[in-house]
């Protein structure tokens, strides 16, 4: 069987308030199966925050796509994650604790399934196509605002923000809170 990469790659801008997003794409070999990226509306949000959440909808992603693999290679340049995850620092961050506990969650269901998973830092030169999801994510929200002036548009069946996103038939708003939740909405050029 073929092996299934993760990439993953967290951001974060401003100071207290500021916004986070994530990044990730999922190769099977070397095929590219899926591009996600999206806002992290959270007020415990940071760049630590971020990263360990691009690692978790990426496996989420997977769990629920059902993909037979042998091995899963989870690619972050957060070492903070990585040394985590691994056991090689401990958790002091109570912000972290709870998505520590649900990245090992993920990792352990994926190991019940016979999968070996394995998670490892990259330098960020080699997490350049994450890096540039997560920082779409952003643009897109600042779009979002300069669309809608600083009124957000939020989704009606989660909660979170909805973002300009591109597709192949163009233009759409999506929920941030995607792939747990995949409302969308026609987006009209003002």
């Amino acid at each position: 069987m073929t092996k299934l990469i993760l990439e993953a790659d967290g951001a974060y801008r401003g100071k207290d308030g500021g916004v986070a997003s994530y990044g990730y794409l999922v190769k099977k070999g070397s095929d590219t199966i899926r591009k996600d990226h999206g806002l992290l509306l959270d007020e415990r949000a940071t760049n630590n925050y971020a990263e360990y959440k691009a690692v978790i909808k990426g496996l989420k992603w997977i769990k629920k796509s059902d993909l037979r693999s042998e091995r899963l290679l989870v690619r972050s340049d957060s070492q903070l994650v990585v040394k985590q995850v691994n056991g090689e620092w401990s958790v002091n961050s109570d912000n972290l604790k709870d998505l520590y506990r649900e990245v090992r969650h993920l990792i352990e269901h994926f190991e019940e399934k016979g999968v070996q998973v394995k998670i490892e830092h990259v330098n960020r030169e080699k997490n350049i196509e994450a890096d540039e999801l997560s920082q779409l994510a952003l643009e897109d929200h600042f779009l979002a605002k300069k669309l809608k002036g600083d009124e957000k548009k939020v989704c009606p069946e989660c909660g979170e923000e909805m973002v300009v996103r591109e597709g192949k038939y163009g233009k759409f708003w999506g929920c941030s809170g995607y792939p747990d939740c995949d409302h969308t909405e026609d987006h009209e050029e003002g």
